[in-house]
């Protein structure tokens, strides 16, 4: 059993994330290509149209949160997604080929820098698909009260906004890294 106001939060900051996450897949879909692409995973003839289909099952599945009939498909299929994003980037980061550019930042990187992932990537997606299970939890048996309502918000934003600032940080791994190095 969860708190109804804490799985307000997970439900709503999951949401948030993955409709974030999947909008520059659909602004930037010739990036999205790209990125597909240099995973090296998929026969060339699957690239095109997985890239309409992933940024299509995220939003819908992000939806589908938001309605407790719904819920389950939901969270399942964003576990799923989740895990293959998590797969195919452990397998590249333990192949050593790790100049792609994930999109978390939302295809941003600059020119300036190569895009990378990493471990940090892989632990990233394994929390997503935490916070998709923790969705799956049922709630506790309480009445909410304008206070849940409140905190729910207040804490869906504090989430949301961290999460952004994991997105940026790893985003400018490589600068750090050419900092260092230099």
């Amino acid at each position: 059993m969860l708190d109804p106001a804490i799985l307000m939060v997970c439900i709503a900051t999951l949401a948030i994330v993955t409709l974030a996450s999947a909008a520059p897949k659909w602004r930037h879909p010739e990036r999205f290509r790209s990125s597909l692409a240099a995973f090296a995973l998929l026969p060339s003839f699957a690239v095109s149209p997985l890239v309409r289909l992933l940024p299509l099952l995220e939003t819908l599945a992000a939806i589908a949160l938001l309605f407790p009939a719904a819920r389950a498909p939901g969270a399942g299929l964003l576990i799923a997604l989740f895990s293959v994003f998590a797969l195919a980037l452990a397998i590249n980061v333990a192949r050593g080929h790790t100049d792609i550019d994930c999109g978390c930042a939302g295809f941003l990187t600059a020119a300036a820098h190569t895009p990378r992932i990493g471990w940090w990537h892989v632990v990233r997606a394994a929390l997503l698909i935490a916070l998709a299970a923790a969705t799956l939890v049922s709630p506790a048996d309480r009445a909410l009260v304008w206070f849940d309502y409140v905190s729910a918000g207040a804490c869906t934003l504090v989430a949301v906004a961290a999460w952004f600032t994991l997105d940026v940080l790893l985003a400018n791994l490589p600068k750090l890294d050419s900092l260092r190095n230099s």
